[in-house]
């Protein structure tokens, strides 16, 4: 039997009383649109542009308290013809992706998109505006003037739009939260905060400025061996996104998830529960570039540590 067939299989005689229900997620759009960047940019932190898929790609994962089944359906006009409806159809969430440099091809687009929704009534729908990290990317703007979701809205739809970078990351772990947290049957799923162990200082070119990690000295010495996995990680994240003036990215390090932002010179990083949501680590930590670019100016002595207490006490752990 094949895999294909196995998932399938699999997924029609689902145990109900499994703790952790799979979920399939369909993600379309046109060939060239960045489909198969952005799966490996969120289960395997790749930061490589990847061949076009021709047919479908199944990927298996775990993101935070859900475990996902991942179709990556192949946009040639062929398969949108033969694969889109058999997949979108059972899908749990559909996720469209836009090339939003291919102006030409929009008109294209809106229409496979609004197939794709009658073929699927029920499942929430995550928009990607992809490739922002490119000049000549359209605004939110041009692409709504194109893009009707009008129809989701009198239907009272879940969705969400979101202009994002697979490359870069930029966006893109806030827009995969949004779609977690829909999926997601688990109540006890963390929304607004995060337990923060520790963080990380570095300008872009790789020198690292500080390292701090939070908690009694028993925690701190629990977790030492995973702050210098962490710090290799990010040495190595930086040399392959030493072009980009901005970047993000979400690492799974042990059983903690490394969540990263780049900001020209500043380099921000904080290590938090596996379960935890990324959009918040990412918004502390934008929120922080400022106050520790400021600060840059005139004084670069550490100032992680006391940021994060002053500002972020219920994000940080104390024990």
């Amino acid at each position: 039997m094949s895999l294909l067939r196995k998932i399938i299989k699999s997924r029609d005689s689902k145990d109900k009383e499994s703790e952790e229900e799979k979920k399939t997620i369909a993600i379309i759009g046109l060939d060239g649109a960045g489909k198969t960047t952005i799966i490996g940019r969120l289960l395997k932190s790749d930061y490589s542009l990847t061949r076009p898929t021709f047919g479908i790609n199944i990927e298996i994962y775990k993101y935070r308290s859900l475990e996902f089944i991942v179709y990556d359906l192949g946009g040639q006009t062929p398969l949108r013809e033969t694969l889109w409806e058999k997949f979108v159809s059972s899908a749990d969430g559909l996720v469209f992706v836009l090339d939003s440099t291919d102006r030409r091809r929009f008109d294209i687009a809106a229409k496979e998109f609004n197939n794709a929704l009658g073929y699927n009534d029920r499942a929430p729908v995550l928009f990607l505006s992809n490739k922002i990290d490119l000049e000549n990317a359209a605004s939110a703007d041009e692409v709504l003037e194109v893009i009707d979701f009008g129809e989701l809205t009198r239907k009272q739809r879940k969705y969400n739009f979101a202009r994002c970078s697979a490359l870069t990351g930029e966006l893109l772990f806030e827009s995969w939260d949004w779609l977690t947290l829909e999926l997601s049957e688990d109540q006890n799923l963390p929304t607004t905060n995060v337990k923060i162990y520790g963080g990380y200082i570095f300008e872009s070119d790789g020198t690292e400025i500080e390292t701090t990690l939070l908690g009694k000295p028993k925690t701190q010495s629990k977790y030492a061996t995973l702050f210098k996995k962490g710090n290799k990680e990010i040495k190595k994240y930086l040399r392959i996104m030493e072009n980009y003036d901005r970047a993000e990215t979400l690492m799974q390090i042990d059983e903690k998830q490394l969540v990263l932002t780049k900001n020209g010179p500043l380099v921000l990083s904080i290590i938090i529960g596996e379960n935890d949501p990324a959009a918040r680590a990412i918004q502390i930590m934008k929120n922080l570039h400022k106050n520790i670019e400021r600060k840059f100016e005139t004084d670069k002595s550490e100032c992680l540590k006391q940021l994060l207490e002053d500002n972020y006490p219920l994000d940080i752990i104390k024990d």
